[in-house]
């Protein structure tokens, strides 16, 4: 992926990880879910290399950043997703038989009088071991009976995965963050998450001694760069020209658009923003 990073475009990318990368980081991740912290965050950091591929972003990208601009569900989620889809399968007896007998029995199925809240709960299994109750089952069952009983009364597979999907719902990132030239959009990228070659994210970054910018100003920030830089006036001129229905602009239009304006209206903003940024040659 890292040999494609500017080849390919980000929708294209994106889907590399997701049908050919991610699957290998989760074949039978119900059966070694119990593996330590480490591995766990081993796997995690592979996640995000893959995700500064696709977006373009480098190394000093905040991770809280990062995971808003790929809008990728965490690995651990989707593992729980999964305990919990098998889990499902088991209180409807829609597992193999040697799979079903694995399971202990639910709390309304005991010879008890008495209709209770928990009915739909699995017994609690007995662990006296953290290894075991770390194991598929026990952890399972215990991340079932924790479950809202809203997802757990679910009528069908395909609504109790829906109510799974919102509950982990994970950040949405709009179509048009995916619109441009791979090289022009991977720079908006960037500026958009304080990891571009603009001397005050340099800065902060602790990879330049001064945010100060070549015009004489204290700070060039994204605002400075895109909105008032007496060096890039002209092209300047040529952005407003092209976003001339949109008016007024601010910085945070520029770089996340508008959420009252359609993709389409946000995309010719996002286009005109990097055209702006290739006809600067700031970041060449």
């Amino acid at each position: 992926m890292k040999a494609l990073k500017f080849k390919l475009n980000r929708n294209t990318l994106n889907q590399i990880y997701i049908s050919y990368m991610r699957p290998h980081l989760e074949y039978a991740s119900v059966v070694w879910d119990n593996c330590t912290q480490y591995e766990k965050e081993s796997l995690d950091k592979l996640q995000y290399e893959a995700a500064r591929t696709v977006t373009g972003l480098t190394r000093s990208v905040h991770l809280n950043n990062l995971i808003k601009e790929i809008g990728w569900v965490s690995l651990s989620d989707r593992r729980l997703i999964q305990k919990l889809i098998i889990v499902y399968k088991a209180r409807h007896n829609l597992l193999p038989e040697y799979m079903q007998a694995l399971f202990p029995p639910l709390v309304g199925n005991r010879n008890n009088p008495y209709m209770l809240r928990n009915n739909n709960n699995f017994v609690t299994v007995t662990r006296r071991t953290q290894l075991y109750s770390k194991s598929f089952i026990p952890s399972a069952v215990s991340e079932w009976n924790n479950l809202d009983d809203d997802i757990k009364n679910s009528s069908s597979l395909s609504i109790f995965k829906y109510k799974l999907k919102q509950k982990f719902k994970s950040p949405i990132v709009p179509s048009y963050f995916h619109v441009g030239d791979r090289v022009l959009n991977v720079m908006h990228t960037r500026i958009r998450n304080f990891c571009s070659n603009l001397n005050a994210d340099l800065h902060s970054n602790n990879l330049s001694d001064s945010p100060n910018c070549r015009c004489g100003q204290p700070i060039e920030n994204a605002e400075h760069y895109l909105l008032q830089c007496s060096q890039f006036t002209t092209q300047r001129i040529r952005m407003f020209h092209a976003t001339r229905p949109f008016h007024t602009l601010s910085v945070h239009t520029l770089l996340f658009g508008k959420s009252s304006l359609s993709d389409e209206d946000n995309s010719t903003i996002f286009i005109a923003v990097q055209n702006y940024i290739k006809d600067t040659g700031r970041f060449t």
